[in-house]
């Protein structure tokens, strides 16, 4: 089956539907449950196709205007999925029944392999990017909190020296007045000294 339709990870297909990803991860397991089967990539990752986003926006819809069950929505846009000409999809030739039921891997064009290729790249930079900036941010974090504590030590040295040197000072003058109050006694008692 020759198909060049953009496939999106799981992180874009809950920013689309505004939804949280474990939020989008529990959808599509209650989906699987039920026999719906999803493109996926080598390691087992989910490539949504546009008619996957359909299903789940229709389950989404379901869920907040009409207040249903997980259950219930599942099995509402099911129904409505296969009761929908456009979203029919002719069976393969030559597939197996364990193909069928998914338990063989999924034969996939080199377009959506392609277009999942490059999905999963876009992925992984963004996930490295992120990971980059947190670091480079604590680093920063860090960087700052070290410059504070310096700063913090400098001024502790800085008053301990002010202390210190008030002290000598104080001390300084003191030895100073004692000096002065000795000299003025001796010079009494030195005039004394000869009377």
């Amino acid at each position: 089956m020759e198909t060049s339709e953009k496939a999106y990870w799981t992180k874009e297909v809950a920013e689309r539907l505004n939804i949280g990803q474990s939020t989008l991860r529990k959808w599509c397991a209650a989906l699987e449950e039920n026999g719906y089967q999803f493109t996926k990539g080598q390691r087992g990752v989910r490539a949504f196709l546009e008619s996957d986003i359909e299903v789940l926006g229709k389950m989404k819809v379901v869920l907040n205007e009409i207040g249903t069950t997980l259950e219930e929505a599942v099995n509402i846009a099911l129904d409505e999925r296969e009761n929908a000409p456009a979203h029919v999809t002719p069976p393969l030739e030559g597939v197996s029944t364990e193909q069928e039921n998914g338990r063989a891997p999924v034969v996939m064009s080199p377009e959506v392999l392609n277009a999942l290729f490059e999905n999963y790249k876009e992925d992984l930079l963004s996930v490295v990017r992120e990971e980059l900036r947190e670091t480079l941010k604590n680093q920063e974090e860090r960087t700052l909190e070290r410059e504070r504590i310096s700063e913090e030590r400098a001024k502790e040295r800085e008053e301990k020296r002010n202390e210190n040197l008030a002290t000598v000072l104080r001390e300084t003058l003191e030895t100073k007045k004692m000096l002065v109050a000795s000299l003025e006694e001796k010079k009494k008692k030195w005039w004394e000294f000869w009377k």
